[in-house]
Parts: C-alpha cells; sequence; structure tokens
C-alpha cells in the first residue's frame, strides 16, 4: 500500500515537472535566446551610441553653419545700405547659437535612450 502511494506521488510530481517544463517553453524565449540577445544589445549598443552621436554632431555643425550663413547675410545687407538690420548683427547670433546649444543638449541627452532601442525585427 505505502509503495501505491509513493508511485503515485512519483506520477504527479513528474506531472508536474512536465506542465511546468511545456509552460516555461510557452511563455516565451528560451534561454539560449535570451543569452543571444543580452549579448547582441550588448555589443551593438556602442555602436548605437557612436551613431546616435555622430547624428547630433551633425545636427549641431548645420546649426553653426546656418548662424554664420544668416550672420553673413546680415553683415552683407548692412553694408550695401539696409541700417535696419543693424540690430540684427548682435542679436540673431546669439539666437541662433542658443537654439543650436539646445538643440545639441537635448540630442546628447537622447543619445542614451536612443541607443538602447531594440530594432524592429524583421
Amino acid at each position: 500500500m505505502a509503495k501505491r502511494y509513493v508511485a503515485v506521488a512519483c506520477v504527479l510530481l513528474a506531472l508536474c515537472f512536465i506542465l511546468s517544463g511545456v509552460s516555461y517553453a510557452a511563455e516565451g524565449k528560451s534561454t539560449g535566446e535570451k543569452a543571444k540577445s543580452f549579448w547582441q544589445k550588448l555589443f551593438n549598443y556602442p555602436a548605437n551610441v557612436t551613431n546616435e552621436t555622430a547624428g547630433v554632431v551633425t545636427d549641431a555643425a548645420k546649426g553653426a553653419t546656418s548662424v554664420v550663413t544668416t550672420e553673413v547675410k546680415t553683415v552683407g545687407q548692412v553694408t550695401s545700405g539696409s541700417l535696419g538690420k543693424t540690430k540684427d548683427l548682435v542679436t540673431e547670433p546669439l539666437v541662433g547659437t542658443a537654439e543650436t546649444t539646445k538643440k545639441a543638449i537635448e540630442g546628447t541627452v537622447a543619445v542614451p535612450v536612443n541607443a538602447n532601442k531594440e530594432e524592429p525585427k524583421q
């Protein structure tokens, strides 16, 4: 009689292990896929940071170039007789530089977040 209880308990225990294994497998990724995903993220992150940083630097350079170009145009207008643009000689570079700096700071702060985003699966 005791052997029967032990046998039933062993069968129930085996059934529990099988069901928990099936539910774990149905849950999603296997352990191997999780490890692969971790290592891909680990090695892709520095490349993504570099890519995002290059984008921020490029945008800041474009902004700085725009400020200089606008200033040169304003100087040309003032020297050709548009004295009303004289006040813009001082204000335009300050406003343009502030906007460029603001965009560069926002982009720099967003680099780690954007670099950590998962790429869409194909």
